[in-house]
């Protein structure tokens, strides 16, 4: 079984056209299975605020893999409010 340390990447911000800001987790990829779900803790965001983002992931030298998802966003709750149902892998 073949895996490759990367790192997941989350750039993100509150207008889609300047997603500045970035967040990471490692990974270990396993190039032998056609999908890989990416787990990153975005920590520091504002109540009630919409944020887009984008993920991709890079190698354990920084190099992006080449490979970037689309824009998506969510809003976050207001304070003391929870989201409990978010779409789970399939």
């Amino acid at each position: 079984m073949e895996q490759h340390d990367h790192f997941a990447v989350v750039h993100y911000g509150t207008d889609p056209k300047e997603l500045t800001r970035t967040a990471k987790s490692h990974l270990r990829l396993n190039r032998t299975h056609t999908e890989t779900i990416f787990r990153v803790r975005v920590d520091g965001l504002t109540p009630q605020t919409t944020y887009y983002y984008t993920v991709t992931s890079t190698g354990a030298d920084g190099q992006s893999d080449g490979v970037e998802s689309p824009v998506s966003h969510f809003t976050t709750p207001a304070p003391g409010e929870r989201i409990i149902n978010y779409p789970q892998p399939k």
